[in-house]
């Protein structure tokens, strides 16, 4: 909606508003459980329709920097929505880079633009997850028989028609996981709405069970209680239902096995600029809460211009010379250390017993190292917290059992997929053989199975421990309950709002240190794994 008037006064509360030489996009406020699901379904949405589309792009065509330029576009993968959000809420304010730089420099735009509340958290999501999606369908799109589309087009399917009969249909499990897993990850965002606070983007439910956990008494709240327990009902019926549906249908292909070269056609050299162009686009935008995170991180003030003024290594100084950050970066890494070190032996336990064990029930206990994912941590921090609340494990005694615990159940998905990746990989007959020249079965397994999968274990161990130390919604929940036990996500949101210098540099900084460690870790467990590493994001 267009209005002319003044900032302060607004005459029109819709989607967007604009005053002179501004619009301010906020969106509507359709109730705080609408809301979530508006917010989650449109991620998914915008999520599926670029990540299907970047993959179908470097799966079925081949030109040159394809493989560069794949890589690239998964750079988002290397920071979290609340990180990013830090960094993108920069770019997108009224004075922010990105208005500077196509409003005041280069005259693009007729007006500024802000995004604000709902739309950014979307924004800010949609930029985080897409490379979840573009992972999954690009896995999906390579692993088709190139057979059954030859023989489609043999009978006369091509352009759309084979896509729409053939490929399509064969990726759809690649695009639900892919899609579930963002709509589930949304759902639980609470950074975002944490760092867009005072505005719309706190009508969702993961910010109102943080802002009414307890009561004035130290009490854990009903309401929050209930909101989370929606919250969670929402997460495990779409995670269910979804995962339902797929193993209902049947995705089969009927080939003789083995490695396949997918089908690639060698695009023009227009097309070839097009698909550039398009790709720069997004990998401009996707990089700019990175920018953002980083030039705050080194940045000694910076006001309404593209760049910094001046950088400076001051903001590293003063986390580092603050010894309750230097605590909160410590507890991090014990407890996510000590998270990964369970994790690690029961996920190993748990994916060898679905991978080689045929007993009644195996399939549940697949599902139930699987659902983690599907928990938002809001709702394991309110679950902990009354289980252990009023107990000598109370989190306001001391935090790190219920982190601990929350980093295990939440993380473990990651340990289970590498390993059970690693145990799928490995041929049964090698169980066989050991077992008929008399070994036992744990001598097998120590001697034999656990050295071919140890590549495995060790790349899941660094994943659940990077995820455990970026996790945001216990951290923050017990940090603020427990300050000594507080880990380092906490103490850049406490910088954020509740710190008397800084402002955002030195967030950013502790951020910028969090999103560097995941970039090592990450190409580290992909470095192992090569082109195993992929199905460790899907569902």
């Amino acid at each position: 909606q267009a209005e002319d008037g003044i900032r302060d006064q607004p005459r029109s509360r819709g989607l967007g508003d604009v005053y002179k030489r501004q619009l301010i996009i906020r969106g509507y406020d359709f109730g705080v459980i609408l809301n979530s699901i508006i917010v989650a379904a449109s991620t998914t949405i915008l999520t599926t329709l670029l990540g299907f589309t970047l993959a179908f792009i470097f799966a079925k065509y081949k030109f040159p920097g394809a493989e560069a330029l794949r890589i690239a576009l998964l750079i988002p993968l290397l920071s979290t929505p609340f990180i990013g959000a830090i960094g993108l809420k920069k770019m997108i304010v009224a004075d922010g880079v990105l208005n500077v730089l196509f409003y005041d420099i280069l005259h693009i735009l007729p007006f500024k633009i802000e995004v604000t509340g709902l739309p950014a958290v979307i924004l800010v999501q949609t930029l985080t997850f897409y490379p979840i999606v573009m992972l999954n369908c690009y896995t999906a799109l390579i692993s088709i028989d190139p057979t059954l589309e030859e023989q489609a087009e043999n009978m006369g399917a091509s352009g759309f028609k084979l896509f729409r009969t053939v490929t399509l249909p064969l990726a759809t499990p690649g695009v639900e996981a892919g899609a579930l897993l963002v709509f589930i990850l949304s759902l639980e965002d609470l950074g975002t709405p944490i760092v867009f606070k005072g505005t719309t983007a706190e009508k969702v439910l993961t910010f109102q069970v943080f802002n009414r956990i307890f009561t004035p008494a130290g009490l854990i709240s009903h309401e929050a209680t209930t909101l989370a327990m929606i919250l969670l009902a929402i997460s495990a019926v779409v995670f269910i239902g979804v995962r339902r549906y797929v193993s209902l249908k049947r995705y089969a292909m009927l080939g003789k096995g083995g490695i396949w070269r997918p089908r690639r056609r060698r695009l023009s050299a227009l097309t070839t600029a097009l698909v550039y162009l398009f790709s720069i686009t997004v990998l401009f935008f996707a990089t700019l809460p990175h920018a953002g995170v980083t030039l705050l991180a080194f940045a000694k003030e910076w006001g309404p211009e593209l760049l910094p003024r001046e950088f400076t290594l001051m903001n590293f100084q003063a986390v580092f010379s603050d010894s309750e950050a230097v605590r909160c970066i410590v507890n991090s890494v014990i407890f996510s250390a000590a998270a990964t070190a369970l994790m690690v032996i029961l996920g190993v336990s748990a994916a060898y017993l679905v991978s080689r064990k045929s007993i009644p029930g195996i399939g549940l206990l697949d599902l139930l190292v699987t659902l983690p994912i599907a928990i938002p941590g809001i709702a394991v921090a309110t679950g902990l917290f009354l289980t252990y609340l009023g107990t000598p494990l109370s989190p306001t005694i001391t935090g790190a059992p219920l982190l601990i615990a929350s980093y295990t159940v939440r993380k473990i998905p990651f340990t289970v997929r590498a390993v059970f990746s690693g145990l799928e990989q490995t041929d049964k007959t090698l169980d066989e053989v050991a077992w008929s020249v008399g070994a036992s079965r744990p001598r097998t397994f120590f001697e034999i199975i656990l050295p071919l999968i140890a590549l495995n274990i060790l790349a899941g161990g660094m994943l659940s421990f990077i995820y455990s130390m970026s996790e945001v919604s216990t951290g923050i929940v017990v940090g603020d309950a427990n300050h000594r036990d507080a880990p380092m996500t906490w103490k850049m949101y406490d910088m954020l709002f509740h710190g008397l210098t800084g402002g955002t540099f030195q967030p950013a900084a502790l951020g910028f240190m969090l999103m560097a460690l995941q970039f090592v870790f990450i190409v580290g467990a992909n470095l192992l794994l090569r082109k195993r590493a992929t199905p460790l994001i899907g569902v």
